[in-house]
């Protein structure tokens, strides 16, 4: 029994599986969690390898080269970099697409474990980072105030790390800017010569000097002990009295034991305070919307206390606003489209219930939808909502089909019951093998592993669903609610839409009757396609301009922290001096010895009154100059797309900035290339000290225990951990000012030499005073340099051009080359990844028109259509003045599956005529004239469901890419393949079957 049939004989059942499916998709509504961005693992990790006070040179050779060799013999790795400044290092592994990067964190783990013994002995931990869309930070803050909060880490731990951690949904929370207090033991060199005590000695015994061990268990009256021998230090005055060499020498006697804060190397400003950072990160299974608003509430329960008065606490970034804009946003061109659509209806069908029933299809489809997110694990997030927001247009097709066919068996037949199942039967394959044509496009993404293919899923699923759900009511209630009232009545003055059938059906005889003007027409609109492609241009990742300016300092040194404060004052001064000029919100501005950069965050665009550009230009024209670099802007992109790049590799870094600084100045001469800058950065100045070993080994001393001593006694050192009150304290045993420590006090530091006998460091070693290395980047294990280049009304295909031209015309060393950053390769990949898509799409949609049809030439018919498609894409393009990107490509795939529609109705109602003994050129006729109001009425029903997002400027989750271009791609796309159904395709079905015709001639006659 048919589906239509059972559902008009059972109407009570009908209605309450309706009904049950619509309470469930309700209660979802409720239960769906609503996030930024879905969980989508990316085959990639960081390991993040800190190593306070040392050297890039020192790092890069010690510690990352080791972990990066060894991290290179893991299989799938599709390139690995990294890079080494002072204090850190990081190495970034991309595996091949599909790898398990969970997986793979554990292999990491274990590679790097596998050489621990090769790395520094106090060289202390690691973290390893996989990359995921889901891990972002939900919420980030910055704390300021007037007073100073450098030192209030237990204030802040207290007040807001520890109760935001017991929200419900908060999986982790970060404080930065502010460090937890250390116990120092800092040591008098003096007192070190005076009781000749030897430092690595002295490090051991401290470090031993805290256990806590079990030693087995006794017997005593017939009772079973543990044994625990304790050594624990409990705080300052354990560590101050304990015993370290002979005569009773107390720590104490020979150092200063205090608890403090560590001293910092970096700093925060906002709105010229200091700040103090918090991060939020949500439990993956949490709404984001949900958490955001109970850590907000909790703040302002947080804000009363007392002892937080006067300190002021910014947003800097919320998940949650980016969520609910994009969601506003979307349902307001929704509910807009929706609108225009039923306006749309109602003027085809001239019947307000027949236009209610179609409509019905809309809401019914999204809330079941919303039921289906939950049971499948899917949460509402902007990948998600784009899925919805392209179906809405689409979910009336099928009911507009039904319907129509209906009322055309309706007038002629006096059972509106029989009318209704014979109506919705003879075009049940045609709207089913449809919805298939459009579901079928999104299968190729379930097969592929790129990355774009994980983002396609959720905007897939969307789709698929709510296209089913509308299929499955167009064959079931449409039906029943349709015979349930009259069909429109034909009124004897014709309508606008009745005058255009006659004339179409006219039209139509007339071209059918001249078949090279057919052919000359067909030819003419596939090849005008030629006229805007040679204008379109293509970039895959366009950069879209942000709200918000990035300002590097480029410090051309390694300075004091106090230094370069004072120049990040000098331009904070400068800035807030033209506020209101420059319609800045706020400046957060982070800053180390080394570098420093400040974040320029503008007024919004609906109260600004300049362009980003404008006002770049405004500050640069008197932007103050500095002695210690040479300020300069960087674009933030909403997108979060990074700046073209190019690499120039080699092995020596001294030599690759020489070639990145030619670089520099040529890409600098392009038109189109914005603040072109070498990533080179210059080190700070550094000693370097070689032990002599002849003298050293006269002293009984070998290289490496001089080197751990200078090491130990300069940088640092933690030795123990002790348990606190609340948590682990760290013991540091370091020189007393260590960072204010001279080249002489280096050359007098005491070196033990045994027999009660100190020598001065100096009579073990020479002492060089030289540039050191600055930062240096490794490239898949070549040592690398990269040139930042920001694009200025120039794509990055343009851009790709000229930088060859550019970088070919070098002369390079014997050894050294150049390559192209990830931003070209990105781009690449991407076309690659939408061009198999589209072609597997295509093949799919071939072999559901090649069942539906039971022919080979008739699916070729329809698939034309998609040709013209995207012919229609180019030319509106072209109108518009639309660069093609990957959501254009987006655009595509889903017009591919929209188009074919139009095209199965038209041929299957065709078709069905012939059967009923109609020749060819009136079934053509009839079936065109028959099929173009439900035609007009789906493709009119898409499009205006579109329109304000193709003349909006509504962006993905608020900041990233805006939808537009693949609105317009499947408006201009749907609008151009519309009317070339309607005249072009009647006539390709003709000469196809004329061309069927006459090959079954050659085969019979070949036979006899």
């Amino acid at each position: 029994m048919h589906i239509t049939d059972l559902s008009i004989r059972r109407p009570v059942s009908t209605l309450m599986i309706f009904v049950s499916l619509v309470v469930v998709g309700f209660i979802a509504t409720r239960l769906v969690p609503l996030e930024f961005m879905p969980n989508i693992t990316f085959p990639g990790a960081f390991v993040q390898l800190p190593y306070p006070n040392s050297t890039p040179k020192e790092i890069n050779e010690n510690i990352a080269r080791p972990i990066e060799e060894v991290l290179a013999t893991l299989s799938g790795i599709d390139r690995i970099n990294s890079n080494s400044g002072e204090d850190n290092a990081g190495v970034v592994v991309i595996f091949n697409q599909g790898t398990d990067i969970n997986l793979k964190a554990i292999e990491i783990k274990e590679k790097i474990e596998s050489i621990r013994n090769q790395l520094p002995d106090d060289f202390e931990h690691y973290e390893i980072f996989k990359f995921q869309d889901g891990d972002e930070a939900t919420l980030q803050l910055r704390i300021s105030s007037e007073r100073d909060l450098s030192d209030a880490y237990e204030l802040l731990n207290r007040n807001l790390k520890q109760r935001i951690e017991r929200i419900p949904g908060v999986g982790q929370v970060t404080l930065y800017g502010v460090e937890k207090k250390e116990i120092r033991v800092e040591i008098n060199p003096d007192r070190i010569t005076a009781y000749n005590i030897d430092l690595n000695e002295l490090s051991n015994r401290l470090r031993q000097a805290n256990f806590s061990i079990s030693a087995g268990k006794i017997t005593d009256s017939g009772m079973r002990y543990m044994v625990r021998p304790v050594g624990d230090l409990h705080g300052v005055e354990d560590i101050e009295n304990l015993i370290i060499a002979d005569n009773n020498i107390r720590v104490k006697d020979i150092a200063t034991v205090k608890y403090t804060s560590p001293e910092r190397n970096y700093a925060r400003h906002l709105d010229q305070k200091y700040a103090v950072g918090l991060d939020i990160t949500k439990e993956s299974t949490a709404n984001t919307v949900q958490v955001v608003d109970d850590v907000l509430t909790e703040i302002d329960e947080i804000g009363e206390l007392p002892e937080m008065h006067g300190i002021e606490i910014y947003q800097m970034f919320n998940q949650a606003d980016g969520i609910l804009s994009s969601l506003r946003e979307l349902f307001n061109a929704g509910m807009i489209g929706a609108l225009l659509s039923i306006v749309v209806l109602y003027i085809f069908l001239r019947q307000v219930s027949t236009t209610l029933i179609v409509a019905t299809a809309v809401p019914f489809s999204l809330i079941v939808t919303l039921g289906f997110f939950f049971f499948l694990d899917i949460t509402l997030n902007i990948l998600s909502m784009m899925g919805l927001m392209l179906a809405i247009g689409m979910l009336v097709d099928n009911a507009v089909v039904v319907t129509e066919n209906i009322h055309r068996y309706q007038r002629k037949l006096s059972d509106p019951k029989n009318a209704s199942v014979l109506g919705a039967k003879q075009v049940a394959i045609a709207v089913t093998a449809g919805t298939l044509t459009s579901i079928i496009v999104f299968l190729p993404n379930v097969v592929n592993e790129s990355f774009i293919s994980q983002h396609m899923y959720y905007i897939g699923m969307a789709i698929i669903i709510s296209l089913l759900a509308s299929l499955l009511i167009s064959l079931t209630v449409i039906p029943l609610l349709a015979s349930k009232i009259k069909p429109p009545e034909e009124s004897r003055k014709k309508t606008f839409i009745d005058k255009l059938a006659v004339r179409y059906s006219a039209f139509l005889g007339w071209l059918l009757d001249r078949r090279k003007l057919s052919v000359f027409l067909i030819t003419l609109l596939f090849f005008s396609g030629a006229i805007p492609l040679s204008f379109m241009s293509v970039d895959m990742f366009p950069r879209v301009e942000e709200r918000q300016l990035n300002l590097q300092y480029n410090l051309n040194a390694s300075y004091t922290l106090e230094t370069v404060k004072e120049s990040v004052e000098r331009i904070e001064k400068y800035l807030y001096d033209n506020q209101e000029k420059f319609e800045i919100e706020s400046v957060y501005t982070y800053y180390q010895p080394e570098n420093a950069n400040s974040t320029i965050n503008l007024v919004p665009d609906d109260e600004a009154g300049k362009s980003v550009t404008q006002i770049k230009e405004e500050i640069e024209k008197d932007l103050p100059k500095i002695a210690t670099g040479q300020p300069a802007f960087e674009y933030i992109s909403r997108n979060s797309s990074e700046q073209v790049r190019v690499f120039v590799q080699g092995e020596s870094m001294d030599v690759l900035e020489d070639l990145a600084e030619q670089v520099e100045w040529r890409l600098g001469q392009i038109e189109g290339f914005a603040d072109v800058r070498s990533e080179a950065e210059t080190g700070s100045d550094e000693v370097r000290l070689t032990v002599d070993h002849n003298r050293a080994r006269n002293f009984g001393l070998t290289s490496s225990a001089v080197a751990n001593m200078v090491s130990g006694a300069m940088r640092g050192q933690t030795i123990q951990r002790i348990r606190g009150p609340e948590s682990e304290i760290d013991v540091v045993l370091a020189f007393q000012d260590v960072n204010r420590q001279t080249l002489d006090d280096l050359r007098d530091l005491p070196i033990s030499v045994g027999n009660n006998q100190t020598v001065k460091l100096a009579t073990l070693a020479d002492f060089e005073q030289s540039p050191g290395a600055g930062r240096i980047f490794r490239e898949n294990r070549k040592t690398s340099l990269g040139i930042g280049v920001n694009l200025d009304d120039i794509t990055s295909e343009e851009a790709r051009t000229e930088i060859s031209k550019v970088m070919n015309q070098i002369v390079y060393p014997s050894g050294y080359s150049w390559s192209y950053g990830r931003s070209f390769g990105n781009d690449i990949e991407a076309m690659n990844v939408m061009l198999f898509n589209i072609g597997i799409a295509f093949f799919l949609i071939y072999l559901i028109m090649a069942s539906l049809f039971e022919s080979l030439l008739y699916p070729t018919s329809v698939i034309s259509c998609i040709f013209f498609g995207v012919v229609g894409i180019f030319w509106f393009f072209f109108i518009t003045g639309t660069n093609f990107d990957l959501m254009a490509f987006i655009g595509i795939l889903i017009l591919m599956g929209i188009v074919v529609n139009n095209g199965i109705v038209l041929i299957d109602h065709i078709n069905h005529l012939r059967t009923e003994g109609l020749s060819r050129r009136d079934a053509v006729i009839q079936g065109g004239k028959d099929r173009m109001r439900p035609i007009l009425m789906t493709a009119a029903t898409t499009v205006l469901g579109l329109i304000p997002l193709c003349f909006g400027t509504t962006q993905i989750g608020g900041e990233g890419p805006p939808y537009f271009p693949m609105a317009r791609a499947i408006v201009g796309g749907l609008t151009f393949s519309t009317v070339v159904t309607l005249i072009v395709l009647p006539s390709i079905y003709v000469i196809l079957d004329d061309i069927s015709i006459w090959s079954r001639r050659v085969i019979r006659a070949a036979g006899e």
